[in-house]
């Protein structure tokens, strides 16, 4: 069960939330039809440079350095710096989309992306929330916006990311990672943000 537990947690890890998210989006969006191919191939490099590979290479980094004591971020006090870099990193993807002339639904996914890694990082300098279910919370909470902004049946999608959820948050209860109170209010706090922000935006 601890090896499915941590084969779970590194699956659905957060980090790959916005790119898979982003995909989605753009697919079910019909956005193929106004976002020519290499627009979308040019916004694909942008957000794994961003999202995947810096945050990455930053915490190996860290690592080495010997600022934290595991990649998985274990003690509160390790988290701030590698999720100021995280929230920066989301930041400039949102500003390059918007400045690039992006539809709009596709920059919002940013801005409640940039939102949910503020919330990640103010919170994380005096509380242990789960970076997981942060990730997942704010993924469900954008995709019942994006079927209530669109009108489009998402609600197998909206279901299996609410399984995801479910999971994921079992896998890090069982590895100790988190409490059960900082599972939950993570997820249903990100959820919200991300379903105003990008409902409004």
């Amino acid at each position: 069960m601890r090896g499915l537990s941590i084969f779970l947690s590194s699956l659905f890890h957060p980090m790959w939330v916005p790119l898979a998210g982003f995909v989605l989006i753009y697919l079910l969006g019909g956005f193929t039809l106004f976002v020519p191919e290499a627009a979308f191939n040019f916004a694909l490099i942008v957000i794994v440079q961003f999202t995947i590979l810096i945050p990455l290479v930053s915490i190996y980094f860290l690592l080495w350095r010997k600022k934290i004591s595991s990649v998985q971020l274990p003690l509160l006090k390790e988290r701030p710096l590698p999720l100021l870099i995280n929230l920066v990193s989301v930041a400039l993807v949102f500003y390059i989309l918007y400045k690039m002339g992006y539809p709009k639904m596709l920059v919002g996914f940013f801005v409640a992306t940039a939102l949910v890694s503020a919330l990640a990082f103010f919170v994380s300098l005096f509380y242990k929330i789960s970076l997981h279910m942060l990730a997942w919370g704010g993924i469900t909470g954008i995709f019942v916006a994006f079927g209530f902004k669109t009108g489009l049946g998402l609600h197998l999608l909206i279901s299996i990311s609410v399984m995801i959820s479910g999971l994921v948050a079992s896998a890090r209860l069982y590895l100790n990672a988190h409490v059960y109170h900082q599972v939950y209010i993570a997820w249903l706090v990100s959820a919200s943000v991300a379903f105003i922000v990008f409902y409004m935006f």
